[in-house]
């Protein structure tokens, strides 16, 4: 009897991506799809992902049909739909978790843990696509690309925009990254083709590593008062929930640019909107939010000195076939006798 694979695709990572884990079946397993939500569309997607961050895998819903193959799964495959406690019970003979993106959200760990059931994840899938994102979106807010692309579009053609007095060639700006992981390194080899001095803040990062790069370690104070772009890169946690605040903001320069394309989590969302109100800083570039879609009478679509996008920072094809490969790659070569790699709950 063949050892089965389940995995759940949806709208991001869908059936034929999802198809590719067929190349497991050479190992003895058989390959099972589900789809995460029935007929569901874009903006119930979009919900359900913010409803994972939100409410976790156990309080985000699943289409039932999953269940019927869980017993005897020793694989389960995941995007964005949810893993909870009540779906790893009735997997009695699972064995390995896979989550096809870098965060763990959507996986009830508790219950993989005390299973002893491995969870694995896709490190760096969306790292090229987002440094690809951050860097061009600290290019259009500086250079107003996407205000005189609106302002020609409805009639006008404004020269002179309220940020012209430090709106710069990047050679002459300090770009500040929070967070020195896969894509604040990614970042920062990108800028430096532009001659930009880079500040780096991690306190899990060496002075060395961080140098290595061809940046400047500072601490997070140092690097509010320095830096023209303040760009932040780090996980989401309890530790640093909220973790940019009214304090955070009083110290970065009047022209600063805040730059969130991480998680909305990391941010007081209404001391943001005030810095911004207020021109305590100079600006931002934001594409994540507390709620997504963003509603239409909310503050920050008024906001001038404002770009914002709908969460696409690290939504490419590029990154959604490399989650596939990342995946499948780790579970041949343990199935072929190798170490399981990428293993987030040692």
């Amino acid at each position: 009897m063949a050892k089965r694979i389940v995995a759940i695709y949806d709208r991001g990572i869908d059936k034929n991506l999802m198809q590719g884990f067929d190349v497991l079946e050479k190992y003895g397993y058989e390959l099972t799809l589900v789809e995460k939500t029935v007929n569901e569309d874009e903006l119930a997607y979009q919900n359900s992902m913010l409803s994972v961050e939100v409410n976790g895998p156990d309080g985000t819903p699943i289409n039932e049909e999953v269940f019927q193959y869980l017993d005897d799964a020793e694989i389960i495959i995941t995007h964005f739909a949810p893993v909870s406690r009540r779906m790893i019970e009735a997997a009695k003979n699972l064995k390995i978790i896979a989550t096809l993106r870098t965060g763990m959200e959507n996986i009830n760990m508790e219950a993989a843990k005390e299973r002893g059931i491995k969870v694995i994840n896709a490190p760096g899938r969306a790292a090229v696509a987002v440094a690809d994102f951050t860097v061009a979106a600290m290019l259009c807010e500086i250079r107003n690309i996407a205000r005189t692309d609106e302002d020609i579009k409805t009639g006008g053609w404004t020269k002179k925009y309220p940020n012209r007095t430090y709106s710069d060639n990047m050679c002459n700006l300090k770009v500040g990254l929070v967070g020195f992981g896969d894509i604040g390194r990614k970042i920062a080899t990108r800028l430096k083709g532009f001659g930009t001095t880079i500040l780096a803040y991690d306190p899990y990062c060496t002075k060395e590593s961080i140098e290595a790069f061809g940046c400047v370690p500072v601490s997070l104070d140092e690097l509010l008062e320095q830096a023209d772009f303040v760009s932040l890169h780090v996980r989401l946690s309890p530790q640093t929930q909220n973790m940019f605040g009214a304090a955070e903001f009083a110290k970065m320069k009047p022209t600063a640019i805040f730059v969130n394309a991480a998680r909305a989590g990391l941010v007081d969302e209404a001391a943001m909107i005030d810095a911004l109100e207020q021109k305590k800083i100079g600006g931002a570039v934001l594409d994540v939010f507390r709620e997504e879609p963003l509603p239409v009478d909310h503050p920050l679509r008024k906001l001038k000195n404002v770009t914002l996008s709908a969460h696409l920072a690290g939504t490419d094809i590029g990154t959604f076939s490399g989650s596939i490969k990342i995946v499948a790659d780790n579970l041949e070569q343990y199935f072929s006798g190798g170490e399981l790699k990428n293993v987030v709950n040692h």
